[in-house]
């Protein structure tokens, strides 16, 4: 018990230098990693001072001064960061060396405690040993004296049985006296043999008894004693040097602080501390210099305004900057700012149907592809004076023309006819006219009625024709232009 106690004690005082260890080691480098960081400042602003080239003010000669000091205290960190990890390294070697120790002394108590158990554990196997074989022997001696007895009481029969019948009694005294005889011998010699054992297992007993108390005798009142001792011993020392560790840490932090004192605010009276290096600083004739050096240097000063000077884009850059978006655009909106009668983009896909596409059947009943049809829109909601519909990739589907035309006439804010003029010319057709406009035959017998029935044709022509003279001048141009395209 009190060795283990030891032991742990030693441990935990071995463990408190390697915390320190640690500690001084990462001290160390937060010491070299400033020292570092902060020489190179000095030195970084010093070049750039020289790369500078300024005057030779009072300030200029504080400045420098004032950074020179910081490389001297850049030197002092440095110092104490070498010195940390040679302390750190120090004290880590140490741990190593009482760690050995401490494990010897607690490998060399478990070898004596093996020993002692296996010399216990050999005790055990003799005394079981010599009792057993005392036991056997006490058995046989038992058992020996009854058959004394019983060899004592047939005698004593045998010789009553003679006076009667001599021959008889002769012969079977001979027989069972001979087999008596012979148990009692064999029974006497197991005896001594059993005795002899017993008498050997006695003297082993004894001699590994005396053994075992000898090497306890050894351990607890010599080897323990000097291995608690060494133990102790063990630990006061390297609480000592620990101790002394961080003594010798404490003093040299107070020297590495004392150094930085000592530069910034020497004591010698001699040289100036960074107050009086401040202190030294004359602005007023600071300035007086360099307003007489630029006097003498100096050139006269262009007052004239800076001219704008715009940045010259390029056209495709412009394009991306400036589109010209007419998708979802009033048709009024987008033609006076194009400066246009008619919508680009009506023009140019009514010359590409016209020419590559009337022999084709259902040109506006059948949809383009959707991702061409996206990629024109996108083009011409870009600017549609850059589209080229004269393109193979163009001509090779008319229909992609046709849909993007559709697309643009669909989202038309208010369509191509206004509100207004189209709720007029749908009053001059039945409501199931309209409804049924899609089936030719259905329109064909409205259309019948309508001539028999409603107003006349005549007068259905003049309102239409009054409601679309009735339009703006971008709508009424642009429905002008497709119904002449359309009527192809």
């Amino acid at each position: 018990g009190g060795l283990a106690m030891l032991l742990e004690r030693s441990r935990q005082s071995l463990n408190s230098c390697k915390e320190t260890v640690v500690f001084l080691k990462n001290r160390a480098k937060v010491e070299e990693e400033y020292s570092r960081s902060l020489q190179k400042v000095a030195q970084t602003t010093l070049k750039s001072m020289d790369r500078a080239g300024a005057s030779q003010s009072t300030q200029q000669t504080a400045w420098q001064r004032l950074v020179e000091v910081h490389e001297t205290l850049a030197s002092n960190r440095m110092k104490f960061s070498i010195t940390l990890s040679e302390m750190s390294d120090y004290l880590s070697n140490y741990v190593k060396a009482k760690e050995n120790v401490r494990r010897r002394l607690k490998e060399t108590e478990q070898r004596y405690q093996k020993a002692i158990e296996d010399s216990e554990a050999s005790l055990e196997k003799a005394r079981v040993k010599y009792e057993l074989q005392s036991i056997e022997w006490e058995k046989l001696l038992v058992k020996t004296s009854k058959s004394d007895g019983n060899n004592q009481a047939n005698s004593s029969g045998a010789q009553g049985a003679l006076s009667k019948t001599k021959n008889v009694s002769n012969a079977v005294s001979g027989i069972f006296s001979k087999h008596k005889g012979t148990t009692q011998e064999t029974l006497e010699r197991m005896g001594q043999e059993a005795g002899v054992k017993t008498k050997m297992a006695n003297e082993s007993y004894k001699r590994i008894l005396q053994q075992t108390n000898t090497m306890r005798r050894d351990f607890y009142d010599v080897q323990l004693p000097k291995i608690l001792a060494s133990v102790m011993g063990l630990v006061e020392e390297v609480d000592q040097f620990l101790k002394f560790s961080l003594g010798k840490y404490a003093y040299t932090y107070e020297s590495a602080v004392l150094a930085d004192a000592i530069t910034l605010k020497p004591i010698d009276g001699v040289c100036a501390g960074m107050v009086e290096m401040v202190g030294d600083i004359d602005s007023k004739a600071d300035l007086d210099t360099y307003l007489q050096t630029a006097a003498r240097t100096g050139g006269r000063v262009n007052r004239a305004s800076i001219p704008y000077r715009e940045y010259e884009m390029t056209a495709v850059a412009r394009l991306y900057a400036n589109p010209k978006h007419i998708f979802g655009v009033p048709l009024d909106s987008q033609l006076e700012r194009d400066h246009q009668k008619v919508p680009l983009i009506l023009v140019k896909c009514a010359e590409a149907v016209e020419t590559y596409g009337l022999q084709n059947e259902g040109i506006y009943r059948q949809s383009g592809q959707s991702s061409q049809v996206t990629k024109l829109r996108n083009e011409f909601d870009l600017d549609a004076e850059q589209v080229d519909l004269c393109s193979s990739s163009c001509v090779s589907d008319i229909n992609n023309v046709a849909s993007v035309l559709k697309m643009y006439l669909r989202e038309l804010p208010g369509g191509l006819v206004p509100p207004a003029q189209r709720s007029t010319m749908l009053g001059y057709f039945p409501a199931d006219e309209v409804d049924s406009a899609g089936d030719a035959e259905t329109y064909s017998t409205h259309a019948q009625y309508s001539r028999d029935q409603d107003l006349g044709l005549a007068q259905k022509i003049s309102g239409l024709a009054s409601a679309i003279r009735g339009l703006d001048e971008p709508h009424r141009n642009t429905l002008a232009f497709l119904f002449a395209h359309l009527d192809k």
